[in-house]
């Protein structure tokens, strides 16, 4: 099995060295960014738990403490959303800028996947033309044609295809499964955000500090 799948790989011709490279780029990225939204995502949930029945019970300091334990990408947007010290406004431009930033912290290398998904079928097409080529190159040397003469050649350009193209599915999957989840995360961040925002700055609740 194996020898039949390294001689299927050699035979697809020297595109498929790239793309092995690109493919083992994307299955890097998948496996990070899995791990990453399966423990960021939980964590992230029970915080906006923790901080809205603290800020509701009016213990800014206990809310406060809960955000310096945090990552500092987490403990700067939910800091600002909390600071009673600046106006309400103040605070949803502060608590914008940060969701921006950690918008591209939950999108980290997944420009990787973009990358890799439109570049692959064309590195693919390319072993598609080597491969024709070499089929037509073969005929003229041995001055005849028939399926035995060109069969090296198509099976060269069908099997670096075929390749292109997996990869670029892999990665293209993995790209909009993962943008899903950022933004639906983020979304749901703009409502806990909110809020905390409301919930810090209503002059009919006492806070202490």
């Amino acid at each position: 099995m194996q020898e039949t799948l390294w001689g299927t790989f050699v035979q697809g011709g020297w595109v498929m060295w790239p793309l092995l490279i690109f493919s083992v780029l994307s299955w890097t990225v998948i496996f990070e960014r899995v791990i990453f939204f399966l423990t960021f995502r939980p964590k992230l949930n029970h915080l906006s738990e923790s901080l809205t029945q603290s800020v509701r019970a009016g213990d800014l300091a206990a809310a406060r403490q809960i955000c310096h334990s945090q990552k500092p990408e987490i403990q700067e947007i939910f800091l600002g959303a909390i600071d009673t010290k600046k106006s309400r406004e103040l605070s949803e431009r502060t608590v914008e800028r940060s969701r921006l930033r950690l918008m591209g912290y939950m999108k980290k290398h997944l420009w990787v996947l973009g990358t890799i998904g439109s570049a692959s079928p064309f590195v693919g097409l390319l072993g598609t033309v080597v491969g024709i080529v070499r089929a037509f190159n073969d005929m003229a040397l041995k001055g005849a044609g028939g399926f035995s003469v060109v069969a090296g050649g198509i099976s060269e350009a069908l099997i670096a295809t075929a390749f292109g193209l997996i990869v670029a599915i892999v990665a293209l999957l993995a790209y909009n499964i993962f943008v899903t989840a950022a933004n639906q995360t983020l979304s749901g961040m703009k409502l806990a955000l909110d809020e905390l925002l409301d919930l810090a700055h209503d002059p009919s609740t006492s806070h202490s500090s």
